[in-house]
């Protein structure tokens, strides 16, 4: 699929889309728990209670998120959200359904991220779990690790001229 042809916009999430990202949350996790053995219908339950934990976390953590679905072709495609801080641009969740899944859909997302990080001249940050494939599309858009955890990776992209205000408190 050629995403420089396709029609991607990106629109506010209403409630309206609890389904849509309710659906889309699953889709994107639980591999680990059918490694584990989990069935089917207990790995649905704890992956709703987990997006409700998300719901409530971004609500709370982040006051002026954008929180966006992406549409491809005027179809749902995924979802896009990040905030803006005085000294970083947080990528807090970006997510596609499977059928759109390694089509160059998420690298044009984070570009059009990096673009914007690179107009506001500020670092781009996240944090993504450790087995996830993404974090070799993540390296190969040029971010780098910067700490990590038992089970997250803390990750960031610098544009050229951003400052990086943790080395100019000094």
């Amino acid at each position: 699929m050629d995403v420089s042809r396709a029609a991607i916009a990106l629109i506010p999430v209403t409630p309206e889309d609890d389904d849509f990202l309710l659906r889309l949350y699953q889709s994107s996790r639980g591999d680990d728990l059918r490694e584990l053995g989990w069935s089917e219908d207990r790995i649905s339950e704890f992956l709703e209670m987990q997006h409700e934990a998300q719901r409530n976390f971004l609500a709370t953590d982040y006051p002026n998120i954008v929180d966006q679905i992406v549409s491809l072709d005027g179809e749902a495609a995924g979802r896009l959200a990040m905030e803006r801080r005085p000294n970083e641009i947080r990528l807090i969740d970006i997510a596609l359904v499977p059928e759109r899944r390694n089509q160059g859909l998420g690298t044009h997302l984070i570009q059009q991220v990096q673009e914007h990080a690179q107009s506001a001249r500020l670092p781009l940050r996240l944090q993504v779990i450790r087995f996830n494939r993404a974090v070799g599309l993540f390296e190969r858009l040029g971010f780098t690790r910067t700490s990590e955890t038992g089970t997250h990776f803390q990750m960031e992209w610098h544009p050229s001229g951003a400052t990086n205000p943790i080395v100019n408190q000094a």
